[in-house]
């Protein structure tokens, strides 16, 4: 019988972290550079029955057509934005992902970046090498304490923030529609039907739910003029829940305060990108997660749902378990 076929796409870590998928067939790595496009993404996985993936490669129905012998789409950390899960699912492919591996680390990202836009850290940190001090220029930040903090999405990421916040003695507003509250909920949150109900009110809005139809373009020009010219945007979970040019606009005009970007449109941003001038924005390269910590957990949770399948088990992380109907062979 020959050896199954493991390939890991855009590896995270070092290789030995991948050492216990070696008992169950020959596991391959592939660092492509620039874009993985579907044509490469075919190409890498064509005869594999498992494939490990990061969110800058994604499988669509068309792809899995052409990959008759996979068996697996494991996703290193959050759900998958570019697989296909339904089409998977009628193709017996199992899709996984590892829930909570990084939500404490993006969490932990996120109110650094609240506190850095508050206190307006890319300005003030470069403020000595220009030789200005706080005596002959406007540095005053403004403090967490008493401000308003809109989640929108309560899933392990937001729940994470949420529950790091606690320690400022700032308010939490909360939106999730797919979130029920059940009075168990600490007093300082305070959930909401709607956006609308949401952004007048806040001091910083922060991102945290997953791409859909019913979130791309969720924060786009009319959401952002309901915010108060003193707000800002904090964006770590995907970039097309924002409108960018909106978003720009804004800050241009002054209709919003700062923003703060880990995730953008086109990865990696170059030095054109549009908001790379401004002052008050941050922008950071997909890294909220980038941690030697929650890489390991990442990458060790893609693999146990690999080895799961493999052995018949039950598979931590499976997203779509209506694969097992249409269950290819092996």
């Amino acid at each position: 019988m020959p050896e199954r076929r493991i390939v890991v796409i855009e590896p995270e870590g070092p290789r030995e972290w991948y050492q216990p998928l070696e008992v169950f067939g020959e596991v391959e790595f592939f660092s492509p550079a620039g874009t993985i496009g579907p044509k490469l993404a075919r190409e890498l996985a064509r005869g594999s029955e498992a494939v490990i993936i990061t969110s800058s490669c994604g499988f669509s129905a068309e792809d899995m057509d052409d990959l008759p012998t996979l068996r697996i789409i494991a996703k290193c950390g959050g759900k998958p934005s570019s697989v296909d899960v339904d089409a998977a699912t009628g193709r017996g492919i199992a899709v996984t992902y590892v829930p909570g591996a990084n939500s404490s680390t993006v969490a932990e990202f996120t109110v650094m970046l609240i506190l850095d836009c508050l206190r307006r850290f890319p300005f003030i940190s470069t403020s000595i090498g220009k030789g200005l001090d706080r005596n002959t220029t406007d540095m005053f930040g403004r403090e967490l304490l008493g401000k308003t903090v809109g989640l929108i999405g309560f899933g392990a990421v937001g729940k994470e923030v949420a529950r790091r916040l606690a320690g400022f003695d700032c308010r939490v507003e909360v939106h999730d529609p797919f979130y029920e509250p059940d009075g168990s909920e600490p007093e300082y949150l305070a959930f909401r039907g709607s956006l609308d109900e949401v952004l007048p009110g806040l001091d910083v809005l922060s991102l945290h739910c997953n791409l859909s139809g019913s979130t791309q373009g969720m924060i786009g020009d009319r959401e952002l003029k309901m915010m108060k010219p003193s707000a800002g945007v904090i964006n770590t979970a995907r970039a097309q829940l924002v409108d960018e040019l909106a978003l720009e606009a804004a800050l241009r005009e002054k209709r919003l305060a700062f923003a703060a970007l880990d995730v953008f449109t086109v990865e990696p941003p170059g030095p054109d990108h549009p908001l790379i001038d401004l002052e008050n924005v941050i922008l950071t390269p997909h890294l909220a997660s980038w941690t030697p910590e929650a890489l390991y957990r990442e990458v060790r949770g893609a693999v146990d749902s690999v080895i799961a399948l493999f052995r018949g088990e039950e598979i931590p992380g499976l997203i779509n378990p209506g694969f097992r109907a249409f269950r290819r062979g092996g």
